[in-house]
């Protein structure tokens, strides 16, 4: 069937009027989450800003990770991304914001790095690590981000009206993902391998690379799970695409795991004092069981119930896998900050305020973004094969 012989109506697939209440409660959420942060910098300002890292890595990552995820869709042209391609979207318009609140780190940079403070302990990589080029390529990431996330969606707007001429988005996307790969490497490198300068590895800026894909597939899950609640979504959402979001999630639930365990291989079998005491700070005392649960509820729980084919195609048996899934990305990243400092404290009040502020700005300014425009591309030559799959919807 060819998108020609379809009618849409743009009314018929406007977002539903709740996103708007969603939006306020999440800024009400925001709003008192930055008043907290800000009383918190008053009070302890260094277990504030490692908090304020941590939740600034996550939503960054998750943003990010939309990003990869849209450019993966175009480069594959599966309905599995239609679906949600309006949820990246939205989450890539969330960039701005986040380039606006690396800020308090970049005021504050010296509380959180000790190699700004000490350049002895730059000594083996002063080429790499100095605050000049620590700050221009913050600004050039996200420059790279911006581009790419503003020249895809400029492109898919032509897809939004009838007439337009349909852009070959597959040659962007491709070159794209390289430059997503390079970016998020040495971002990740930067704003957290660098807290301890003394310490590297290859595989670092991969394990950040696979676990981003991964928040931003489960944050497709729940946000499709509930929109197939309200029309349209309710009568054209199939439990093909839960299965193909779920069996994406599988994949890179078993990447991160392998990303992870290939590191702490090769440093293990190494045996290198330089190496091995990155890993001896995380595994013992209080810090084992840290480890454990991500080993536990990062991969293995999520690993074997997602091997089920009726849990991938039902939204709603996927979504507490996919929550679980995005607290456990949070306790991974804290796991990789935390003990980098050596009066770090297992835990603090300021680790969970900040990710809940930030969070909270995040999805306000994700939902505004979200409520400007239809909820699938309209014009799209994927329109048809989406409208007309077999029945049934995947709740």
């Amino acid at each position: 069937m060819s998108n020609e012989t379809v009618r849409v109506n743009p009314a018929d697939f406007a977002v539903p009027a709740d996103t708007a209440r969603w939006q306020g409660k999440a800024l009400l959420v925001g709003i008192a989450g930055v008043i907290f942060c800000a009383i918190a910098a008053f009070v302890d300002l260094q277990q504030f800003l490692r908090g304020y890292l941590i939740a600034y890595v996550f939503w960054t990552g998750l943003t990010v990770g939309c990003l990869a995820a849209l450019m993966l869709q175009y480069l594959s042209g599966g309905l599995w991304g239609f679906s949600i391609r309006r949820i990246l979207e939205a989450a890539t318009k969330c960039l701005p914001l986040m380039f606006i609140l690396f800020l308090p780190i970049l005021f504050l940079r010296h509380h959180l790095y000790a190699w700004m403070n000490d350049p002895a302990l730059t000594h083996q990589n002063y080429w790499y690590l100095t605050q000049n080029k620590w700050m221009f390529r913050w600004v050039l990431y996200f420059v790279i981000w911006i581009l790419l996330a503003t020249t895809l969606r400029k492109r898919g707007n032509t897809q939004d009206s009838p007439g337009g001429v349909l852009p070959r988005l597959q040659g962007l996307s491709g070159i794209g993902l390289i430059l997503y790969a390079l970016t998020i490497s040495f971002a990740a490198v930067d704003w957290v391998m660098s807290l301890d300068p003394t310490w590297g590895s290859t595989i670092y800026g991969l394990i950040f690379l696979a676990g981003q894909g991964l928040s931003a597939l489960c944050f497709s899950i729940i946000m499709l799970t509930v929109l197939i609640h309200y029309s349209p979504y309710r009568e054209i959402i199939k439990p093909t695409q839960f299965h193909d979001l779920g069996k994406l999630t599988l994949a890179f639930v078993m990447l991160f795991a392998y990303f992870s365990f290939s590191q702490w291989l090769i440093i293990w079998s190494g045996n290198l004092p330089d190496e091995i005491g990155f890993y001896l700070r995380r595994i013992r005392g209080e810090w084992g069981y840290i480890i454990l649960a991500i080993v536990l509820l990062h991969f293995a729980l999520p690993f074997a119930l997602l091997l089920s084919r009726e849990r991938k195609r039902a939204g709603r048996r996927l979504i507490p896998i996919a929550i679980l899934l995005m607290c456990m990305r949070m306790v991974d990243i804290y796991w990789y900050v935390i003990p980098n400092f050596h009066d770090a404290k297992l835990f603090s009040i300021w680790y969970l305020a900040a990710p809940i502020g930030l969070g909270g700005l995040w999805l306000a300014y994700f939902f505004y973004n979200f409520r400007q425009r239809p909820l699938i591309a309209l014009y799209d030559p994927q329109v048809s094969n989406f409208l007309h799959q077999g029945s049934g919807h995947g709740h």
